[in-house]
């Protein structure tokens, strides 16, 4: 989800508009009050925090062009003394989304960074029992959150970091705290969203962080560890099972040649009509990661 369709390859990123995304986190989470701390961020921006760069070991990330939030709308409700989010977004620079329709959406805001730059933000939540992609509604008919399957799990896996950037409403220099989707739910959610929308930067995302968070057996024992807390175990089963179904060996075809180390390779090394050996390194090494990480849960 974009302001247009998301860039299929990693060269359609840039650090200058991976570097407005985090200003406008943080302008954003002003706008919350004294409920941002029940704000979780999702999306490309999160292996800026979950695999940092640190060069030579961890390249820098491709970016990301938007901004993905998920809201605890129960917390929202019954919050007290707390002021029209829309007009609070108003005063900090932000407007509605004009979909290509002409629709003005009520979950998806931008704001403005120069004549080149914008930054979209969307508002998501947990579906829970609601239909996943319907819209709930925040505050009025002026901001709404769209359902995500399994969202919720990132208001209990979680990491926090602290973070220093430039407001962009000229209030000067803003110090936060974040709260991102940790190693395990950021996976999870990754691998969903591959599995519904096929797009090449969710597949680049999702081997980005798993190639650099650590070793096979680092990630393994993380997401062995939230097994055996109980919790959350739908949106366990379903992340592993896609992430089974797109990326590993073991479905009886080739895993290098299912979709998700396809176009992780595509979004690497450029879509040609004949793979080149590059590409076709790149998705080998995607699959046989993926693979490796899902033997040591199970084993």
């Amino acid at each position: 989800m974009a302001l247009a369709s998301k860039p299929k390859t990693a060269d359609g990123y840039s650090s200058d508009h991976t570097n407005a995304c985090e200003q406008v986190l943080v302008t954003l989470l002003g706008a919350f009050g004294t409920l941002k701390s029940t704000i979780r961020l999702v999306g490309g921006l999160v292996p800026r925090y979950l695999t940092p760069e640190s060069h030579p070991d961890i390249p820098p990330h491709a970016g990301t062009s938007d901004v993905d939030v998920v809201l605890n709308l129960q917390v929202i409700a019954e919050g007290k003394g707390y002021a029209s989010l829309a007009q609070q977004l108003t005063e900090r620079g932000f407007e509605r989304f004009q979909e290509e329709n002409g629709w003005v959406s009520a979950w998806r805001w931008q704001r403005r960074i120069s004549q080149q730059h914008v930054v979209l933000v969307e508002f998501l939540k947990g579906a829970g029992d609601k239909e996943p992609f319907s819209k709930i509604s925040i505050d009025g008919e002026a901001v709404s959150a769209l359902a995500i399957e399994y969202a919720e799990i990132t208001h209990d896996w979680y990491e926090e970091k602290r973070i220093t950037a430039k407001l962009l409403n000229g209030a000067g220099i803003a110090i936060e705290d974040i709260r991102y989707a940790d190693l395990v739910a950021f996976i999870i959610l990754k691998a969903l969203a591959f599995d519904s929308r096929g797009e090449p930067k969710d597949a680049g995302d999702l081997i980005h962080v798993m190639q650099y968070a650590g070793p096979p057996e680092h990630i393994a024992s993380r997401f062995l560890t939230k097994i055996e807390s109980g919790t959350h175990k739908e949106a366990m089963h379903a992340g592993l099972d896609a992430l089974q179904r797109k990326f590993a060996e073991g479905n009886g075809v080739e895993g290098y040649l299912l979709t998700g180390p396809v176009l992780y390779g595509q979004f690497m090394h450029g879509k040609n009509e004949e793979a080149s050996d590059e590409q076709i390194q790149a998705q080998r090494f995607a699959t046989g990661l993926v693979t490796e990480v899902l033997r040591l849960i199970h084993a």
